[in-house]
């Protein structure tokens, strides 16, 4: 058994949130820290902000928020991203902040590097929220990498949570989908300790 803390990786919209889309972002959240986990999110706003709050507002958690800052795409080389006001990322929840030279995301994302990628490649396990490009995107990389397009839907890392009409058919097919963080913690659970990972007997 690997006794290193596991990363879940939360991904999802940039953009403000209604309450309910908040709501179900701060639950997925808490639910990682009560996996025991570290947080892994890229760092902005909307769902990254949501779950970083509820995750390092759980009492007891043992994993770290981290936030992965990708490079603005259209500045220099060293300028974080920042929101469409001009926000800086991270957001004031990541406690760990990785600052990378890549943008957010690359149209030939086969072939070229992103932000995304790394957010993917570094997760044992992802929990995708309703999101738009951005998020597809870190679906796409999900399907197509890391042995995952050789393995059925319910053995896939990835898990959607949310309404059905939030996520496209072609999304909905190629992962497990469940309405809310406490009915997607047993899949995770049982991805999480099939890869070797020691978590606690009954989280929630």
């Amino acid at each position: 058994m690997r006794h290193k803390l596991p990363v879940v990786a939360v991904l999802g919209s940039g953009s403000p949130l209604p309450p309910e889309r908040a709501a179900l972002a701060r639950s997925v959240g808490g639910m990682v820290a009560r996996l025991g986990a570290h947080l892994l999110t890229g760092a902005g706003f909307g769902v990254m902000e949501a779950a970083a709050e509820a995750f390092v507002a759980t009492p007891g958690r043992r994993g770290l928020s981290l936030g992965m800052v990708p490079r603005d795409a259209n500045g220099a080389i060293d300028t974080p991203n920042h929101t469409p006001d001009g926000t800086l990322y991270p957001n004031t929840h990541v406690e760990i902040a990785v600052f990378t030279a890549l943008p957010p995301r690359v149209e030939d994302w086969l072939d070229h590097p992103s932000r995304n990628h790394v957010n993917v490649f570094s997760a044992d396990a992802l929990v995708a929220l309703p999101g738009s490009a951005g998020t597809r995107n870190e679906l796409a990389i999900a399907e197509r990498f890391r042995g995952e397009q050789d393995r059925p839907p319910s053995e896939r890392r990835t898990v959607l949570v949310g309404p059905p009409n939030a996520f496209p058919d072609d999304v909905r097919t190629a992962f497990c989908r469940f309405e809310t963080a406490v009915d997607a913690t047993p899949h995770l659970v049982r991805i999480l300790r099939r890869d070797g990972f020691t978590l606690p007997e009954c989280p929630p």
